[in-house]
């Protein structure tokens, strides 16, 4: 499946998280609205296993994509490697005039297993940015962990992370925003030695996922298939199933019978079926790294879009 850049949890009783980072924030967020087909059409494009992994992932890639076509600064954040573990440390502005937070740190096995740990600790960037003669500052950093284990061919990855942003809150305006995002999740992933678009991938997950703007959802996916042989626009089978208060939204993956470009997929609410939502794309991940390919998290994040695009 080609890889798209995206726009910016299951049942508690399943999973319940340990009071990591990630917890902090989704303990206050509000249960999310998902009474109508707009909120669920909302969660359904951010709620799967393979859209949440792409999604978290970014904090890993933070480095190159805020360097964007300037390239990265070599000496900021300062890079160090030890055996298999890599630190970023900030500290410092780089040569694009970016200042660098908290850190990064890298435990890997090695580039055959793919198997590895992250772990943020305030890590992020702020830089300076003017609007109508007003300053201020575009802020993003992480907290937590990610860390992915198994075989070649099956992995488990496990998430506890938190993120906090801060500045303008969307490209050509002067408003501000302050806000945050949560994901405490775990899933595996069979046939994650599978190429970009050429094999069969099988995704399943449970856990809480929460943005400080919409609230909270607790969302499961099971057996959600990603295979570019045959369909390139969507899902091909599986389930994701998503609930806040009070209500239940399931979203059925049919690229196998019903494979349209439009990326459809069948819905109900409640127990009731409800038809087809468009645009819920699936998000694949090339090798056993699974390199990031969403950075739209929240709306302060718009900058790491622009910077991209230079």
């Amino acid at each position: 499946m080609h890889s798209r850049w995206l726009a910016v949890v299951a049942m508690s009783g399943l999973w319940v998280g340990c009071g990591g980072p990630a917890a902090e924030a989704l303990n206050k967020y509000k249960p999310a609205s998902l009474a109508s087909e707009t909120d669920v059409n909302e969660w359904a494009e951010r709620s799967s296993a393979p859209l949440i992994y792409a999604t978290t992932n970014v904090a890993a890639t933070l480095v190159s994509v805020v360097a964007g076509s300037d390239g990265k600064d070599p000496n900021c954040p300062v890079e160090k490697k030890d055996g298999n573990t890599t630190t970023f440390t900030g500290g410092c502005t780089d040569k694009n005039g970016v200042e660098w937070l908290g850190s990064m740190v890298l435990v890997s096995e090695g580039e055959d297993t793919g198997n590895s740990r992250y772990t943020y600790d305030g890590f992020g960037y702020q830089e300076s940015f003017s609007c109508e003669g007003q300053t201020g500052k575009n802020k993003a950093v992480f907290h937590g962990t990610i860390s992915v284990t198994g075989t070649k061919a099956k992995k488990e990855f496990a998430i506890d992370l938190r993120q906090e942003a801060a500045g303008q809150q969307n490209e050509g305006s002067c408003d501000t925003t302050n806000a945050s995002a949560a994901w405490e999740y775990k899933g595996t992933i069979d046939g994650a030695d599978s190429a970009l678009g050429e094999g069969k991938q099988t995704w399943s997950g449970s856990g809480r996922i929460g943005y400080e703007t919409r609230g909270l959802v607790e969302v499961e996916t099971k057996a959600e298939v990603v295979d570019g042989s045959v369909c390139d626009y969507e899902a091909v089978s599986g389930s994701t199933t998503m609930k806040s208060g009070g209500h239940t939204a399931v979203i059925t993956y049919d690229g196998a019978t019903d494979c349209e470009e439009r990326s459809t997929v069948q819905w109900s609410l409640d127990g009731k079926a409800s038809g087809e939502l468009e645009g819920i794309r699936c998000s694949a991940a090339s090798g056993p790294t699974f390199a990031a390919w969403s950075v739209a998290l929240l709306g302060a994040l718009g900058l790491m879009r622009r910077r991209a695009r230079r």
